[in-house]
């Protein structure tokens, strides 16, 4: 028994080796893991309904009864935390995968698109880079009325000049190998050359690119509803809660502590996996290197 137990035993540390998850990759994918379950499971978990209030019950502490505490007209707060989960990352990752998208895609044609293009991409990244999104969505939402949708199109046009300049250092270091040189030797595309061959080179980067853009969606979202410009009320996201207990810091500090510490923790999540993934294809290319 002991004799057939033994390869198992030493094959287990063989897999964990081989997937080169690290702690820190680990201990962020679980936590992010709890995360977005708790935010699937929120109407199950959610002791009460999140938008009903209670005046006989206004700004309670955290207790047994009410574990995050009730808001300025007697909302239960931990279950208004549990449903801005869920707004709060399905409106960041619409923006980090928008962002993504187009970044990529304006990454790519300037590598390979047309020589007169080249330039106007490089202006535009530059120009985006430069300009501060708060002041993109002051601009954006004095003109038309805060929404979501709004909220994140302002996420997209904040995020991809950072994608696209990841992706255009990555695409023009791949142009100049043999294996591109080669396809447009025997005929092949710009398009097919960026999407077929050059395009694979940059996914590794793009999957740390995305939970390090997701984080920083998260805060952007928080920002912006703090502000007034994001999601509105009564749908709750982590960012309009902490607006709600603004003027009640002093007096009510869980209304604005607990989903900030909720946004702290899930943005830690968020970077911990970035930077896990990131060491992880570091220690792939020394080793494709050491071979």
């Amino acid at each position: 028994m002991t004799a057939a137990a033994s390869p198992a035993r030493r094959a287990a540390p063989g897999l964990l080796v081989r997937l080169e998850i690290g702690a820190g990759l680990a201990a962020g994918l679980v936590l992010l893991a709890a995360i977005v379950l708790a935010a699937v499971a929120a109407p199950l978990l959610a002791p009460a309904d999140p938008n009903a209030p209670n005046l006989m019950a206004v700004r309670r502490p955290p207790s047994a009864e009410a574990w995050f505490g009730t808001d300025a007209v007697g909302r239960d707060l931990f279950s208004r935390v549990l449903h801005g989960a869920r707004v709060s990352l399905l409106v960041a990752g619409a923006g980090m995968v928008g962002s993504l998208g187009l970044g990529t895609l304006m990454g790519l044609l300037r590598a390979f698109g047309p020589e007169p293009l080249r330039p106007v991409v490089d202006r535009m990244i530059d120009i985006q880079l430069a300009f501060p999104y708060v002041l993109l969505a002051i601009a954006v939402t004095s003109a038309v009325r805060p929404s979501t949708p709004v909220l994140i199109v302002l996420m997209v046009l904040a995020g991809w000049a950072g994608a696209a300049r990841v992706v255009r250092a990555i695409a023009l270091r791949e142009r100049e190998n043999d294996y591109v040189k080669a396809a447009e030797v025997i005929g092949a595309s710009r398009l097919r050359i960026a999407v077929r061959h050059v395009f694979p080179s940059v996914w590794p980067a793009l999957l740390v690119l995305a939970a390090m853009q997701m984080a920083a969606m998260i805060v952007f979202e928080a920002t912006l509803s703090f502000l007034g410009m994001g999601v509105q009320p009564p749908t709750p996201s982590w960012g309009g809660i902490m607006l709600d207990g603004r003027q009640f810091m002093t007096s009510a500090w869980w209304l604005t502590l607990l989903p900030g510490l909720a946004i702290m923790v899930t943005s830690l999540s968020l970077v911990l996996v970035g930077d896990g993934l990131e060491a992880r294809a570091e220690r792939l290319r020394m080793r494709e290197a050491g071979a």
